[in-house]
């Protein structure tokens, strides 16, 4: 009795994940993209291999695709240090240097490429104000409810990737 109970939650399980993949599979890239997602990592990558977390171990951000192609994308170090003026308009030059240097927000518009599984962004503004304006692509790789986004850095040679998971 115990062995015919398992089996058919073994079989309800596979039948589940199998109509998962199923749906993914038939939607498009954009559709899949759609939605909030909150970052994992984000790794630079040399041209030489050498791998560092740009924000931090245990980076925090969020990123927003919507249907009109939309979207909005910030990480952040989780490890900075409050300011010690309690008003954001006033910290030391220490205090906005590690901001600086620890944050990146940026939003604008995107557009899909099925065929060649990338996304074109148009940034509208960014904290990064040489990104003001710019357009720019990425690589995306979506597996499950895990996005990865992968930039070429053209600086370095290498490349950075960003990972996501699919917000609950």
């Amino acid at each position: 009795m115990y062995r015919r109970s398992g089996i058919g939650m073994f079989a309800i399980a596979a039948l589940t994940m199998s109509l998962s993949v199923a749906d993914a599979a038939g939607q498009s890239l954009k559709e899949q993209l759609l939605g909030t997602w909150i970052l994992v990592s984000h790794e630079s990558v040399r041209g030489d291999g050498a791998k560092s977390s740009v924000y931090g171990a245990n980076p925090k951000g969020v990123a927003f695709f919507d249907a009109g192609g939309h979207f909005i994308i910030t990480a952040m170090r989780s490890d900075r240090a409050p300011y010690a003026a309690d008003f954001p308009t006033q910290g030391t030059a220490e205090e906005n240097k590690a901001t600086a240097q620890g944050t990146i927000t940026y939003f604008g518009t995107y557009s899909i490429s099925e065929a060649d599984r990338t996304i074109a962004i148009h940034v509208e503004a960014s904290s990064f104000p040489n990104w003001n304006g710019a357009d720019q692509k990425r690589a995306v790789a979506l597996i499950g409810d895990q996005l990865t986004l992968t930039a070429r850095a053209l600086q370095t040679g290498g490349h950075a990737d960003v990972v996501w998971k699919r917000a609950n």
